[in-house]
């Protein structure tokens, strides 16, 4: 008691000191603090296309504000709605919407705030597909998938190119319940085999895409993608044909008002009294684009043909037709490769005939404006590559014809070169007649970008590309005197002469390009264990028929691992190769005779490079005189099974 009494007079005594206005204290008032409103239960929602669906999570706010819920970036097939303690999600995707979606979601009570991820998985419900019909001016135009693996261009009514997965196709299509297209080999221009049936199901569209189902008719199997227009402006670039070959032409799309240059194949097909005839010549042009058409300069004339025909006496005469380029478009371009439209048309080459012409419903039909779809693979510039003092590459470095001095001409220089200093290379080749090697030096500049050859008549420059898989290309400059395009090879280490064996050649062999010979033919090869051998052109031939292949050439393996064959029908006294070279080459009378050499120069699995050296004695009926020549190519050849 005596203790509180004490502590009372003390205050007493502050208070009358006067300390009391020092000393006041405001009682404290207890402030609650905002917290941010929250989200509970998981916020992945799966929905199907076609459907809706809701997810229902828990909302908790301690200070009961009033709370918003905002999804960032909402699409308009999502909704949500906030009550007091939940929040509902909404989701009714359309098939375009048929993937894993991720959304920023922010709850807030307007001081404070918390975000979260919300997932939206949305699956295929092929249940409620209905096909949807579109018309050919709806299909016509370019397509591709978001991620590139499906491109698509509807060229023409009936043609188009397609790639999946970076492998590239031509196709005809026609458009009844679905579109139908009917893959054959990029390549390939005329009467080509089915590679696949794909059935384009279209499922749903707007303006920029539509959503399909791919189905492969012969895997049994397809694939929904959802494809949108490409309307892409053009740019400058490089490219090449896509010709499964070890040369090529190079090609210029050049958007900046400058010339572009083109050498593509086409078909021209001309109907005859007795069947047909079709060929596949290069139409050469340089242009200026203008929008996505190439303003053709210059003369459109591309070849001349000649087919028999029936006059209105009822006599076969032969008539010559010209083809005349009409007019060139650039219909799409896509990240690595490019479509082009090109017309045509056939005329007479003398108006005469066409009053003296019976002319078929064919040949009227022929003479019509036809159109050829040519697509173009991309090329990549870079920079010059290694080249060591002592390898062979692939390639060939002149394409004039040159005289050996021993009254034989070579057409075609040899597709392979070595490197023999930093600054030399030389061109080695042979003749069946002479045992002495003929060698030419050039001179090599190389600044890095391009390498100057120079020697032997020869003042060019060599640049070097990519193509998308991966292969170089070593490519001329260009000679608008010679061509438009430039012409370019597969630039390839040489393999080791030691490593070929005999082996490597008893196989049967076709030639891998699709325009190699007319039609569907195919070029066999196949040697026999005795020193004979066949050569066919002829599917009829070909490998259900290989047990019954007659000899018709003698070959024998040569010292540097390389193959010769000679014809049987030009040596009729001989009985091995070496007899019938020697008969061959002793008969001075005999016209139209041959000597051929293969030689491996690169392997791929079961596809070769083959250097092919080719002899031969003609009439040239030109300038009355025999004449010895020989055209030395290297080709693609693959291994039939």
């Amino acid at each position: 008691m005596k203790k509180l009494l004490s502590v009372s007079a003390l205050t007493l005594a502050l208070t009358a000191c006067g300390g009391g206005s020092s000393t006041d204290k405001t009682p404290d008032v207890k402030v609650e603090q905002n917290t941010a409103p929250t989200l509970s239960g998981s916020l992945t929602l799966s929905a199907k296309a076609l459907e809706s669906t809701n997810l229902v999570v828990d909302l908790k706010d301690e200070q009961n504000d009033s709370v918003t819920t905002t999804i960032i970036d909402k699409p308009e097939w999502l909704t949500v709605t906030t009550s007091s303690n939940q929040v509902t999600f909404s989701a009714e995707p359309s098939l375009f919407e048929v993937a894993n979606h991720a959304f920023t979601l922010e709850v807030s009570d307007g001081k404070a705030s918390n975000q979260y991820t919300l997932i939206v998985n949305v699956a295929e419900n092929r249940a409620a597909w209905q096909p949807i019909e579109l018309s050919n001016s709806e299909v016509m135009g370019n397509w591709q998938s978001s991620d590139g693996s499906v491109q698509l261009s509807f060229a023409t009514e009936d043609t188009g190119v397609i790639a999946q997965n970076g492998e590239l196709s031509r196709f005809d299509w026609s458009n009844p319940d679905v579109i139908a297209l009917n893959t054959q080999a990029i390549d390939c221009l005329h009467e080509c085999n089915q590679q696949t049936l794909l059935e384009m199901e279209v499922l749903a569209k707007r303006d920029d895409a539509i959503r399909v189902e791919l189905f492969n008719v012969s895997t049994d199997k397809g694939e929904v993608v959802t494809l949108y227009k490409s309307n892409t402006e053009l740019s400058s670039a490089y490219y090449v044909d896509m010709d499964d070959n070890t040369f090529h032409m190079v090609n210029h799309l050049n958007t900046e008002g400058e010339e572009s240059y083109f050498e593509v194949s086409i078909a021209s097909y001309i109907p005859t009294a007795s069947g047909s005839t079709t060929s596949f010549p290069y139409a050469e042009f340089s242009a200026t684009l203008e929008g996505k058409t190439l303003a053709i300069n210059g003369d459109k004339f591309i070849t001349n043909s000649y087919a028999n025909q029936l006059n209105k006496e009822g006599y076969e005469v032969n008539v010559e037709f010209d083809l005349n380029l009409v007019n060139a478009e650039v219909v799409a371009q896509f990240d690595n490769f490019a479509v082009l439209k090109l017309q045509h048309v056939l005329s007479y080459h003398d108006e005469t005939d066409a009053a003296n012409i019976v002319e078929s419903e064919e040949l009227t039909e022929a003479m019509k404006v036809q159109t050829s779809v040519v697509a173009l693979q991309k090329l990549t510039p870079i920079a010059v590559p290694e080249l060591k003092v002592g390898k062979t590459y692939t390639g060939r470095l002149n394409n004039k014809n040159s005289d050996t001095g021993e009254g034989l001409t070579l057409r075609y220089l040899p597709s392979f070169f070595t490197i023999t200093a930093a600054d030399t290379v030389t061109v080695t080749f042979n003749t069946p007649i002479s045992t002495d090697s003929f060698k030419w030096h050039y001179n090599l500049d190389n600044n890095g970008d391009t390498i100057k050859v120079t020697g032997n008549g020869l003042d060019t420059s060599l640049q070097f590309f990519t193509q998308p898989d991966g292969k170089t290309l070593m490519v001329r400059e260009r000679n608008k005197e010679e061509r438009q395009a430039r012409l370019g090879y597969e630039f390839i280490e040489v393999i080791d002469d030691s490593t070929i064996t005999l082996d490597d050649y008893k196989h049967l062999f076709s030639y891998l390009r699709q325009d190699y010979t007319s039609g569907n033919l195919k070029t066999y090869w196949f040697i026999n264990d005795d020193g004979k051998g066949s050569f066919y052109y002829a599917d009829q031939y070909g490998l259900e028929n290989r047990a019954n292949f007659t000899p018709n050439t003698y070959w024998q393996f040569e010292a540097d691992n390389s193959i010769s064959f000679a014809m049987m029908s030009q040596c009729p006294s001989a009985f091995d190769y070496s007899s019938c070279k020697d008969e061959v080459l002793g008969d001075d009378e005999n016209l139209y005779a041959s000597l051929i050499n293969f030689k491996i120069i690169h392997k791929e699995a079961d596809k070769f490079i083959f250097d092919r050296l080719f002899w031969q004695r003609i009439y040239n009926y030109s300038d009355k005189e025999v004449e010895e020549n020989i055209y030395q190519n290297s080709y693609w050849l693959g291994i039939e099974k």
